[in-house]
């Protein structure tokens, strides 16, 4: 199993949850079946919890903080650009993609965050265009890519491979693989950008 978060009284209900949405699906899942899985009563989750709904979001503010937090530290590293971003991606981003996708009720679950976790999703793309940025100015300090060509910023060409991996996303949606158009994204974008190219 997925473990997404450190064990205390709020983050074991929501591992718990995890497990009981990725085997049942959230519209099939009861405050009963978190308790149950958490080995707590229900009157006890609901003093942390109002509803299931409220449970999924904590669950994506936790999933999508903790992305973020991979996708920086696989920035970090040592490697080419183009490997770092790479990383970033599939750490952050297709990991989680490849486990939900694997389960009975992967595509509802996707569905579900889309209806009542867009804004979270919305913000945790914000604080990944900023992560990506930074990697990339970094790389940019260091001589690895130019942007004088392009005229884009850190943050703009950060943002424009964001909005494609939204679109990648789509994609991902409807049931199809999407592992090879990521691949294609960051070559394309490590190579447009990379210093030392007429």
């Amino acid at each position: 199993m997925l473990h997404i978060i450190p064990e205390d009284k709020r983050s074991k209900i929501l591992q718990s949850a995890f497990e009981v949405f990725v085997t049942y699906g959230f519209r099939k899942t009861s405050m009963d079946d978190i308790a149950r899985q958490a080995g707590m009563s229900r009157p006890a989750l609901y003093q942390v919890f109002r509803n299931k709904t409220e449970i999924f979001r904590g669950l994506a503010e936790e999933m999508m903080s903790g992305a973020a937090a991979k996708a920086g530290a696989a920035l970090a590293r040592p490697g080419s650009f183009h490997d770092r971003l790479k990383a970033a991606i599939n750490d952050s981003i297709l990991d989680v993609h490849r486990f939900i996708e694997q389960t009975p009720h992967g595509l509802e679950l996707m569905g579900v965050n889309d209806e009542i976790a867009a804004d979270i999703e919305e913000r945790w793309c914000d604080v990944m265009i900023d992560v990506i940025a930074r990697g990339i100015k970094s790389a940019v300090d260091d001589g690895e890519l130019d942007l004088s060509r392009t005229g884009a910023t850190p943050e703009s060409a950060a943002r424009i491979f964001m909005q494609a991996m939204e679109g990648v996303k789509s994609d991902a949606m409807r049931g199809k693989a999407i592992e090879h158009y990521v691949e294609a994204l960051v070559r394309f974008v490590s190579g447009a950008l990379a210093a030392g190219r007429p």
